[in-house]
């Protein structure tokens, strides 16, 4: 179990919504269902990668975006300005929500177990909840926002509560898990979880001259017109590449900044 609560969150509404996301995102997002959720990479001008996160379709004109804990506020600051001096136009407003809603992450084999236990009445939706989807759940009372999710690459369930009900929520949690061996962990846990999937974190991973692709990640880069493409057409050659290691001894553990250099023997 996980308190994520510090994850930007912000309300995108409006009839306009998909073209601005089709803008500030690389990759498209023309098809996005409601209840369906979708990852997306944020580039500056330069086409260097400046955050990454998950959109949820929460109805027809409504949206929720999800930023790095460092970037929050940055994001948003960035996207009004694009909104207000570039996009006018467009019938898109931001909101920021990111102390409305407080974050349980469970993640596990058994996660699902956890929360059935909680909430036996709302079995059925929590059953039918597929990956990268949403639902508006309440758990025990509390109307929630459950997302199937996972940045672990384990089975895993973010629960948003608001804020008041966030430490009741914990408690209960912790109490019905206490069959499958519980335990919170932090984000140093995390950081290991996501590296063993090949997740990057934008911001640790990253320092803003990183391009999607030193990062591998060229799939999300779409036909379409987006911030940062233009620059990406640029003719230069990057030796940068986002690769992971594995030490010969696993109880050896390399330092975080540790600088890597081959050797002459």
């Amino acid at each position: 179990i996980l308190d994520a609560s510090t994850l930007g969150k912000i309300e995108i509404s409006g009839k306009d919504v998909v073209t601005f996301l089709n803008r500030v995102y690389t990759n498209d997002w023309s098809k996005l269902d409601v209840g369906k959720i979708k990852y997306g990479l944020i580039l500056k001008e330069d086409g260097m990668v400046f955050d990454d996160g998950t959109t949820t379709r929460l109805n027809e004109d409504k949206y929720l975006m999800t930023t790095t804990t460092g970037n929050a506020a940055l994001v948003l600051d960035w996207l009004e300005e694009w909104l207000q001096t570039e996009w006018p136009e467009l019938d898109v407003s931001l909101t920021s929500v990111t102390d409305h809603w407080a974050v349980v992450t469970l993640s596990g084999p058994k996660s699902k177990d956890v929360i059935l236990k909680l909430n036996p009445e709302k079995n059925n939706e929590i059953e039918n909840l597929t990956f990268m989807s949403y639902k508006s759940i309440k758990i025990l009372g509390i109307e929630c926002r459950v997302f199937r999710i996972s940045f672990t690459g384990e089975l895993s369930y973010e629960i948003n509560i608001p804020w008041p009900y966030a430490t009741f929520l914990w408690k209960k949690l912790l109490e019905v898990g206490k069959d499958y061996n519980i335990t919170p962990y932090g984000t140093e846990t995390m950081h290991v979880l996501r590296a063993e999937k090949g997740f990057p974190i934008i911001g640790q991973d990253t320092d803003g001259t990183i391009s999607p692709i030193e990062l591998g990640m060229n799939s999300l880069l779409s036909k379409k017109d987006f911030i940062g493409k233009r620059s990406l057409s640029r003719n230069y050659e990057s030796k940068k590449y986002f690769v992971g290691f594995k030490t010969l001894n696993p109880n050896i553990i390399i330092p975080e900044g540790s600088q890597i250099f081959k050797l002459d023997r």
